[in-house]
């Protein structure tokens, strides 16, 4: 009887490895703040008893304060800054791209078509076979376009690339970037109190802005670097990033495996009405690698 109510009480969705840890803080923090309330007016028994019941529910729900999935997002998405490091990029007004988006801006970038096409014929992706063509051939006429997966060689590459990447400092992947991109393209790293990134910069007049954390340079220049042997074009190896890191399957930054989820976090609004988007999400580092949109 206790388990089945235990099991009625928790909530899978927001727990593991879809728990919202901005979320988990505010909630430890007001449920911290009722008890010392409490304390303060003598009502030690009861204090007591909020701190237990309040870290049973963050730990069985995800969190304690009612409503906490609904209206977390809209009150994050209001406050000033980026308190929980979901807010848009402060350089640019975007939320953190990829290296195609810090280029000179008369360059003409590739289009979605263009780099499909290179990667395909580098050997670097190849289609996923259906699920029902036993015979192993692929349904030419078929308007629904295949699914891509990495090819085994590039991926190892890729790993490899990623691996020499990630243990060095922030400074060092921003001479990497600048070495990657085009002459007109500076590339500075960017500390801040809660976040690390790579800011590249274009020229004055022309030239566009991206900034990139940590985890996501690192999968951006690896891949960059991967394919430096595959295709001469840089501006295609540069694009390629960021619809390549939709591909990843363990994390550039702790080699955990990463998930797919529609889980919604703090700084995030998804309409009434709408389901959230499928992110690609390292769990064990917090970190988001792609949104499918």
């Amino acid at each position: 009887m206790i388990g089945r109510a235990l099991e009625r009480f928790r909530r899978p969705e927001y727990t593991g490895a879809n728990r919202c840890l901005p979320c988990t803080a505010l909630n430890v923090g007001l449920v911290a703040a009722v008890a010392v309330a409490l304390a303060i007016v003598d009502r030690p028994v009861v204090a007591a008893g909020t701190v237990l019941v309040g870290a049973a529910a963050i730990w069985l729900r995800g969190y304690a304060v009612p409503y906490t999935p609904a209206i977390g997002p809209r009150l994050a998405a209001r406050m000033p800054g980026d308190p929980f490091g979901h807010a848009d990029d402060p350089a640019t007004g975007q939320r953190p791209s990829g290296l195609a988006e810090g280029t000179d801006g008369e360059a003409i970038q590739p289009t979605g078509d263009e780099i499909v096409t290179a990667l395909l014929e580098a050997g670097v992706v190849v289609p996923v076979p259906a699920a029902d063509d036993a015979d192993g051939e692929t349904d030419t006429d078929s308007e629904t376009p295949p699914e891509l997966t990495l090819a085994d060689s590039f991926r190892e590459d890729w790993r490899a690339e990623m691996a020499r990447l990630r243990d060095r400092d922030l400074e060092e992947l921003a001479a990497v970037a600048d070495d990657l991109t085009v002459p007109s393209v500076a590339a500075r790293a960017s500390h801040t109190v809660r976040t690390e990134t790579i800011v590249l910069e274009g020229d004055e007049v022309t030239g566009g802005v991206a900034s990139l954390t940590r985890p996501i340079a690192v999968a951006e220049l690896g891949a960059a670097r991967a394919l430096e042997s595959r295709i001469d074009d840089r501006a295609i190896r540069l694009a390629a990033g960021r619809p390549l890191r939709s591909l990843l399957a363990s994390c550039p930054r702790c080699g955990s495996e990463l998930t797919i989820t529609q889980t919604s976090c703090c700084g995030e609004v998804t309409p009434i009405g709408e389901t959230p988007p499928e992110k690609l999400v390292c769990p064990d580092c917090d970190v988001r690698y792609f949104t499918y949109e």
